[in-house]
């Protein structure tokens, strides 16, 4: 079945006001905070460092305030970030 690029821009996700308790959650994951999150169809996670690594791509694209460099350089020495698709200065 092919992927419909206009269904998931329909189908934003957001956060899951009854998330799985600790005990019940699948913290496998080595990422320092996971959100619980849930779209029309599925629930599942979204660590953190995605979460940033989508903030510098809208930040590359204009979306959000330019943050400062030094703010960007702390974050990558402490979370595993990937910045191959919005490389920092």
């Amino acid at each position: 079945m092919p992927h419909d690029h206009d269904d998931a821009l329909h189908n934003p996700a957001r956060f899951d006001d009854a998330p799985p308790s600790r005990e019940e959650a699948d913290l496998s994951s080595d990422e320092y905070m996971v959100f619980a999150m849930r779209d029309s169809h599925h629930a599942f996670s979204l660590g953190l460092e995605t979460v940033l690594e989508c903030i510098r791509a809208a930040e590359l694209e204009g979306a959000v305030p330019t943050l400062h460099a030094e703010w960007w350089w702390e974050l990558q020495k402490r979370y595993a970030l990937d910045f191959t698709h919005a490389p920092l200065d």
